[in-house]
């Protein structure tokens, strides 16, 4: 159940920028956006799953043991979620990393009013690998931080390459680090070297684990014609 108050909550999630704009690119994009949106939604139900609420007594102490009352306040945040597509091929076709950090910047004002942890100043790139790997069936997203100052970055690039699952677990570190004051970075130096992503389990719950994308076929043809999660 929602509170009375709930319109005067703040949404929070991610501004996504796309930048590559090529034949059937189209399918692919919109594609990527309807996984990142629902398997963060998956993602949250494991904040009402027993195991968890056996390791994190947060819940308790904000809902004196109450599931019902826990999993109320999962579904508040669920709501709020929120992913901003970005799409205009006359200022983002072709450009790089650099280059959508000057965007970034330049739209910092206007993300601030549209969500909570703006201020993390991290964005979503959907580029022409990211678009191509979602056609070969690799989901996965890259996320930029626009304010990166190289000395502080513990030799990260200013930029991380993650599975679409791991965005709430890239979300949790980024809020654990405000919360806690201490530098992003510590957890976003971790690589999966296997599979050429951000190591997202490290300090995070497996939020990740908690859906899987298939892509449909055709029983006759064998042709894409969804998604399945």
């Amino acid at each position: 159940m929602l509170p009375e108050n709930f319109k005067y909550f703040r949404n929070w999630g991610f501004t996504i920028y796309r930048t590559y704009y090529g034949a059937e690119s189209d399918e692919h994009w919109n594609t990527l956006v309807t996984i990142l949106r629902h398997q963060t939604s998956l993602g949250l139900g494991l904040l009402e799953s027993e195991e968890l609420r056996e390791d994190d007594d947060e819940w308790i102490k904000r809902c004196g043991g109450d599931k019902s009352k826990w999993a109320d306040k999962v579904n508040i945040v669920r709501k709020l979620f929120r992913l901003f597509p970005r799409e205009d091929a006359s200022l983002l076709d072709g450009l790089n990393i650099a280059g959508v950090r000057e965007v970034c910047a330049k739209e910092h004002d206007e993300a601030t009013e549209k969500m909570a942890g703006a201020f993390f100043t991290f964005a979503l790139v959907a580029d022409e690998t990211v678009l191509k790997d979602i056609a070969n069936c690799r989901f996965v997203v890259k996320a930029i931080d626009y304010d990166w100052d190289p000395r502080n970055s513990r030799g990260n690039p200013g930029w991380i390459q993650l599975f679409t699952g791991d965005l709430l677990a890239l979300w949790g570190v980024l809020f654990a680090a405000y919360l806690m004051d201490t530098n992003k970075y510590m957890e976003l130096v971790l690589w999966d070297r296997e599979n050429d992503v951000w190591f997202a389990n490290g300090f995070m719950a497996p939020f990740g684990d908690c859906s899987q994308v298939q892509i449909a076929k055709d029983d006759r043809w064998g042709t894409k014609s969804g998604v399945d999660l």
